[in-house]
Parts: structure tokens; sequence; C-alpha cells
């Protein structure tokens, strides 16, 4: 094969992955519509990628496939690294299994939340699926912090909240003590890849997702791919000021939408109430029995988050915007208020036809964007979410600490 060849082919099997990623699956007809290519070329394209594990056909009558991404080669891990917690897990594509480990700071090696916490976390859970992290297909990494990406650092007004990794080169460091590729990102912008790919804001060229829980992160995509900006921190929504005479922000300003619609926010509202919460679940679940507090700064959030999207959504203006984390289980209480805000800051007419949903994949979002970032990279993919890589993580998680 000449290398014009090579070049052609390798560029009609870019045009059919990104077709099967963006849109699922599709006939070969269809396939050779959208991308242009011709019907024969389509077809030398899926019967290479059936014959490398990546593609096979779904039939729906004697006459039409579909044709769809599977996945069936390989072991890869999805880590999530917060102030809080570390969760990761492993997903076994040939075994279609997977297995996931939760630690607490107080469960770590020496009680430090660090690199190289992480990387005897990393190896504890690569035991506990049977698999060494050297056999890994891919690891990926995310951050709930904004990362630097001329640095690869936690960015310096953040670091306060992650003291381990303040001046860390995160990938590198990761890649010197585990030996292995590493894929690290912000886990609000693998969380908006995940519904991009399977969720909420699939075929959408142009997707925006906040997730709202113990802290406010944000993504955008911009066909097909996560807008980092110039240094990686594009769409940081937890820090547009809303009220300037709100309360102070770790980031150093006042009236962050942080500091009005997070976990710690909504709870401190509360305190004034008689009915006292610990957590943003119990807020929701309070609201769901009637509790009107509850139900009050839930629609208040709902409209802060609107104040905050109207203004970003006249700039970006994105197909759809999806609301995840935690608060995104309280939609019907924040739906309305939300859009109540929007009409207030007459975004129908600047930028009509926005859609504003609920986000799809929740408590999973952040490990499963960094397995479809890791499968994209790899030049595979899944066009459907198979039912075992979603298993309810709390069910499915070993709690246990690293000694």
């Amino acid at each position: 094969m000449t290398a014009s060849k090579r070049v052609l082919r390798n560029v009609s099997v870019g045009l059919v992955l990104d077709l099967l990623r963006n849109e699922g699956p599709t006939s070969q007809a269809s396939i050779a519509r959208r991308t242009g290519l011709s019907p024969a070329t389509v077809n030398n394209v899926i019967q290479l990628l059936r014959k490398e594990g990546v593609a096979d056909f779904e039939w729906i009558n004697g006459r039409e496939a579909l044709v769809t991404l599977i996945s069936t080669k390989g072991v890869m891990m999805s880590v999530m690294v917060s102030a809080d917690f570390i969760h990761g897990a492993v997903f076994n594509f040939e075994k279609q299994e997977r297995h996931d480990l939760f630690v607490s700071p107080d469960d770590l090696l020496d009680k430090q939340h660090n690199p190289e916490s992480l990387a005897a976390f990393i190896e504890k859970l690569a035991g506990l699926a049977d698999v060494t992290v050297s056999a890994l297909a891919g690891l990926s990494v995310s951050i709930q912090a904004p990362i630097d990406k001329k640095t690869g650092m936690i960015a310096v007004w953040s670091a306060g909240r992650m003291p381990g990794w303040k001046d860390v080169a995160i990938r590198e460091q990761l890649e010197s003590l585990l030996n292995i590729n590493v894929h690290v990102d912000n886990d609000a912008n693998l969380a908006t890849y995940a519904e991009w790919t399977w969720g909420a804001g699939r075929g959408v060229d142009c997707f925006l997702y906040l997730s709202c829980s113990r802290q406010i992160g944000s993504g955008l995509i911009i066909d097909g791919k996560i807008h980092n900006g110039s240094n990686g921190m594009a769409g940081e929504l937890g820090h547009l000021v809303i009220d300037k005479a709100g309360p102070v922000c770790f980031c150093g300003s006042r009236g962050c939408l942080t500091t009005l619609i997070s976990e710690r926010a909504i709870l401190r509202v509360l305190d004034g109430s008689e009915n006292v919460k610990s957590s943003l679940p119990e807020v929701i679940a309070s609201a769901n029995s009637g509790d009107a507090a509850c139900q009050r700064v839930l629609y208040e959030a709902g409209h802060n988050i609107g104040q905050a999207l109207a203004n970003t959504a006249k700039i970006v203006a994105p197909g759809i915007i999806a609301i995840g984390g935690e608060l995104g289980n309280a939609w019907q209480y924040i739906k309305d208020s939300l859009r109540v805000a929007t009409e207030e800051n007459n975004l129908d007419n600047v930028s009509p036809g926005i859609q504003f949903v609920q986000g799809m994949l929740m408590k999973d979002a952040v490990l499963l964007g960094g397995i479809a970032s890791l499968l994209s990279q790899a030049g595979q993919g899944i066009s459907d979410l198979p039912e075992w890589m979603t298993h309810d993580a709390a069910e499915r998680s070993t709690f246990q600490p690293l000694i």
C-alpha cells in the first residue's frame, strides 16, 4: 500500500469512527451519506474495524444492519481524586466485569493524600481486579480541581484544597511512579465527555454540562472535543460571580456560583431553619417528603444556576445544557426556577432553541468519562453503554483501607 493510500484509509477510518461515537449505531448507507465516503469505502472500513474487534453489525431486518462500536479487548482503569475521597473502577472488556474501590483520606497509606498514596490505591485496585498496573490498556485519572494545561499542575488559587498535590506535575509524577502512560484531566471535563458520549448530550455539536454536588464543575464540548481554552481552565462556571455581596469563595471572589449552590452553601442556608440537614442527598430526600424549607432552597439553587447559564449560553449557544451531580437528582425542584432565570435574562430571544435537561449518568459520569477518553485515544469506542459498565458504584465498591 502506498503512503497516500494509507493516509486516505486512516482519514476514512477516522471519519467512520467519529460518526459512530457521536451518533451511535448507524447503517452503512447512512454512514456513507453523512461522511461523504463511497459505499465501497465504507464497507472496507467496516470490515477492517470488525477484523480489529472494534465494530460489529446489529441486524434490524433481513436487508439492513446497523454498525455499532464495541470494545472486547483489554482492561482499563478510571480513577477520580477529590479532596474528600478517591474512587476508582477497573473495566474488564473481555470478561465484562467492573471492580470498584472507594477510600477516604483517613484510609490512605500514611494518611497522606498525594501522588504516592494514589499510586498505592491504583496498585490495590488492580490487584482486586486480578490484573497488574502494567497490563492495563489505559489509565485515566480525574482531579476535582482545575488543572493548568501548561504546567500540568492544579491551579494555584485552588491548590489549597488539596495540599498534597500542590506544585505537582500530576501526569509526569504518576507516570514516574507507575511506569505507565496516564491520562489526566479535570473531573468536570470527563463527566462532560461521558454525558456527550453516552448521555444527555449525545450527538450534539455544542454541549454544556454543569455538575453540582459538594463542588461545582462544568465542561464544554465544541465540535466533538472538550474546549480547554488557552490554559485548560475554560468553562469554570462555578466561579462566575452571581452576587457581588455574597460569601467569599476559595478562589478569592465574592458570590461565585459555588458559594450559592454547592452542598455546603445549601446546607448553610438551611442552618437558619428548624430542619438542619447534613448532606445534599438528605435535603433532596426531605424535599421529596414535603419539607417546604428544602424545596425552597432547591428552587433558589435552580434560579442561581439559571443566572449563570443564561449569561454563558449567550456567548456559547450550546444545543443542550445538562445538569448533573447530586443536584441533578433534584431536577423537579430546580427546572422551573432555572427556566424563570433564563427568561429574566432574555435568553430565548438572544439564543433560542437551547434545551435544558437532567444529566443521565450522575454518579458514574466522571469514571465513565475517563473510559470514554481512553477508548477514543485508542481508536475504539462503544456505541451503546452496556449494563455491566453502569452498575451503581455504591453497590459495587469495595470499602477497605490501604495497609
